[in-house]
């Protein structure tokens, strides 16, 4: 029986289910005030969830403007998120841990769940969220109780379900760099029992970067900008207290330039692409406010985002209830690249050519949740089929085989390839030749997990989860050299540069087949003491898990022989927590803190060394350090919310080929101090309502680079994002004056060293400061 027969089994099988206990007893209401999460795959107060969890409400996110995962970043520690060379290579961090999102063949650490659905990889969830009732943060391995991976921890995105009251909201936004955006949602009663809800948005906003744009063919003379256009509708039905249906779709589609790298150092090879080029080349001092780029080739990216989910949800009895997500999803991306980030035209990949990646994913999780004198206690399986295509090109452009002469003749000689080669000048790399290669990863995973609460007494819990994973992956990768690596085959000399794997005649029509299957088995436990009502605290251990994968590039061997083998193990993690939350004045003030400390074997890592990806297992990691939230409610119109992370992370001893530099050194985006602040206010002027909020993050020095050159460091920086609105009373309109990044803070998402430009390093920075207003209209 195949995985997606599976699949479909278990949805009509739910789907039986509810109309069998279409007259069963009603859901349980909670009545705390305190905010509800289901970090647990269960409702319970955030006061009561003994884990260390980061709560952002639908409210926040809208009083700070926000509306992706990357805005997150301002409103609370620890969360870093960062995308390289364009936005499907993003990746997130928690406490110092992430997976770098530039190869697809690594899976996140710190998954992504949007409506209970599990999402590929973290730069598949960057999509518009819509209307949000909160957004939960799980901080640590979570394998235990989310799809598969998760072994750093989970953001967990929760929409608004549509109601049956009807309501309208509108919003409309300009801004400085032609920022532009108009939203609208809708949510009423469609027939009896039956709601619905629709969000459309559009937003768009020029690049930040000036591009110098050289020999060409690029014309456009910006780059990281913003254009994309989304759409999300719900259907609710709940005819009964017993039975509830939840149908999601969603679509959206981006066509933006991304991106372009501005110089954070000059090495001595800029004399070399100045020569080449109709302009400078590249830049010739080092000024990264300016945000001046050097690009000849577009970096145009489209990318298509859709899917579809139901949840079932079936009270059998009062104390037993039954869950279903059903999903398919479909993301496909492609982009163009200016491989030597200069404007003379060295080597690139087609905007609209054979670069990029398409997921297509369907899953399936029922769940059964019940309730028996002193346990609580929940069973399920996951099932999941992941078909990832991983299209990739490298070409040659009109100045690599002079390029390439000037770096091996210290700049004397333009004709160097040649002689090497014995072909004439310009027939050893081809303009316009080059690799393309496609890679068709098949991934199925099967997990069956439990958890269960056993209360031992009024005040003491201990809870305990468990999860058995199996993963199944093929890889059939098709490689070929369009010029059958030509310059490669008759080189006498200077292999290690004429021979880039890209370049190398031993990938001509080469098909590759590789596979591996493993099982694991992952749990955790915990021990909560409810000390008073208002103060509870906790100790727990958790075990993570992320399957072996392979590398999806080309890799060669020191012999200039392809590597057939391109696997790499599986990553896993264990942690430590010790924990406590306090609710003070009758709730209005809430701390919470934790202590933890994370081991994880086999750390998956990619990074870039100038012309090529390695991937490799790190033996030994650890994460280790303290984290406090703080929210204080005065009452009289100011809240008030502040967050810090402590995080002393380092690599084991072991010596890592290729990366010197990462023994018992502290990974890359693992700041040492993290935090978050802001305050909300609103109150009465003259029969209007005046609000105002400020949030800001601060983070220690930091490498961006996962090879740890000190050239990468970002200095401690913080940024502040700030509006001041007013309006209606009834909050009918609101009319907004909002900044972000109102210090104009230049800092860098990643740095790295410019391809074949020794002693030359880029960055992808952070946007600069942008100021707008925004008209809020409800009904």
């Amino acid at each position: 029986m195949t995985y997606l027969s599976r699949l479909l089994a278990c949805s009509c099988l739910v789907s039986g289910l509810a109309l069998s206990f279409s007259a069963a007893p009603a859901f349980a209401q909670d009545a705390e005030t305190e905010v509800v999460i289901t970090a647990q795959k269960r409702p319970e107060p955030l006061s009561r969830a003994p884990l260390s969890v980061a709560v952002v409400t639908g409210e926040q996110m809208e009083r700070n403007g926000a509306h992706d995962l990357k805005a997150l970043q301002t409103l609370t520690p620890s969360l870093l998120i960062t995308s390289t060379a364009n936005e499907a290579q993003t990746t997130a961090r928690l406490r110092g841990v992430g997976t770098v999102g530039d190869n697809p063949g690594l899976e996140s650490s710190v998954g992504v769940t949007i409506d209970g659905v599990l999402r590929p990889r973290t730069a598949t969830a960057m999509s518009d969220l819509g209307i949000l009732d909160r957004v939960e943060i799980l901080k640590g391995p979570q394998s235990d109780t989310y799809g598969k991976g998760a072994s750093a921890g989970i953001i967990q995105v929760v929409t608004k379900l549509p109601s049956l009251t009807p309501s309208q909201s509108y919003e409309l936004t300009a801004g400085s760099q032609w920022t532009l955006g108009a939203s609208a949602y809708l949510t009423g009663p469609l027939a009896d029992s039956l709601a619905g809800s629709l969000y459309l948005a559009t937003r768009q906003r020029d690049g930040q970067y000036d591009i110098h744009t050289g020999d060409g063919p690029r014309t456009q003379t910006d780059d990281n900008d913003t254009n994309y256009d989304s759409i999300r509708g719900q259907l609710l039905y709940a005819p009964h207290g017993s039975l509830r249906l939840r149908l999601i779709a969603d679509y959206t589609r981006r066509d933006e330039s991304c991106c372009a790298g501005t110089a954070i150092a000059i090495g001595g090879t800029r004399g070399y692409i100045d020569s080449l080029s109709d302009d400078e080349g590249t830049a010739s001092v080092v000024d990264p406010e300016g945000r001046q780029a050097w690009a000849n080739r577009p970096t145009g990216q489209e990318i298509v985002d859709g899917g579809l989910s139901l949840q079932t949800d079936i009270a059998i009895t009062p104390t037993l209830k039954l869950t279903s997500i059903s999903a398919a999803r479909y993301w496909d991306h492609n982009s163009g690249y200016d491989a030597d980030f200069s404007s003379a035209d060295v080597y690139y990949r087609n905007e609209g050519g054979s670069f990029g990646n398409r997921f297509n994913t369907v899953s399936q999780e029922v769940r059964l949740n019940g309730k028996t004198w002193r346990f609580d206690w929940m069973a399920g399986i996951f099932l999941d089929q992941e078909d990832l295509t991983r299209n990739d090109e490298t070409l040659y452009g009109e100045d690599y085989e002079a390029y390439l002469s000037l770096l091996l003749s210290a700049g004397a000689n333009p004709a160097r390839v040649s002689e090497i080669t014995g072909l004439p000048v310009g027939q050893s790399f081809v303009p316009g030749q080059g690799a393309h290669d496609v890679h068709d990863q098949r991934e199925r995973n099967a997990a069956v997990f439990g958890h269960v609460d056993w209360f031992v007494t009024d005040n003491l819990t201990v809870l305990i989860g468990a999860r058995r994973n199996h993963q199944k992956k093929s890889l059939v990768s098709r490689y070929t050299t369009s010029d059958a690596g030509i310059a490669c085959a008759n080189a006498t000399a200077s292999k290690s540069v004429i021979c880039q794997a890209y370049s190398n005649p031993a990938f001509t029509h080469l098909t590759n087949v590789q596979g591996s299957e493993e099982s694991a088995t992952v749990g955790s436990i915990k021990v909560k003491w409810q000390i008073t009502p208002g103060i509870m605290t906790y100790a727990s251990y958790g075990e993570g898990w992320k399957g072996a994968g392979f590398n999806l590039d080309r890799e060669q061997t020191s012999a200039f022989a392809a590597d057939r083998n391109t696997s790499f193990g599986a990553e896993t993690s264990r942690a430590y927590e010790l924990g406590g939350k306090a609710r003070f004045f009758d709730g209005r003030l809430a701390v919470d803190g934790t202590l933890f400390d994370q081991r994880f074997r086999n750390f998956q890592l990619n990074t870039f060394l100038g012309t090529s990806f390695l991937v490799t297992s790190i033996p030994n990691l650890r994460s280790k350090g303290v984290e406090l939230e703080t929210r204080y409610h005065t009452g009289f119109g100011l809240n008030l919310r502040a967050g810090a992370t402590y995080t002393d992370a380092k690599f084991g001893p072991e010596a890592i080929t290729g990366l010197p530099l990462l023994a018992n050194n502290t990974p890359s985006f693992a700041p040492e101090w993290s935090s978050a602040f802001g305050l909300d206010y609103s109150r009465m002027v003259h029969g209007l309502k005046l609000t105002a909020s400020l949030d800001g993050r601060y983070n220690s020095d930091y490498n961006t680079g996962s090879d740890l050159a000190p050239i990468k460091v970002q200095k401690a920086y913080t940024l502040y994002n700030g509006r001041v609105g007013i309006g209606a009373p009834d909050g009918n309109w609101t009319l907004e004056l909002w900044g972000l990044n109102l210090t104009d803070e230049t800092y860098y998402q990643v740095a790295f060293s410019a391809p074949f430009q020794s002693g030359s390093f880029k960055a992808f920075t952070g946007n600069p400061r942008t100021v707008g207003l925004t008209l809020r209209l409800k009904h």
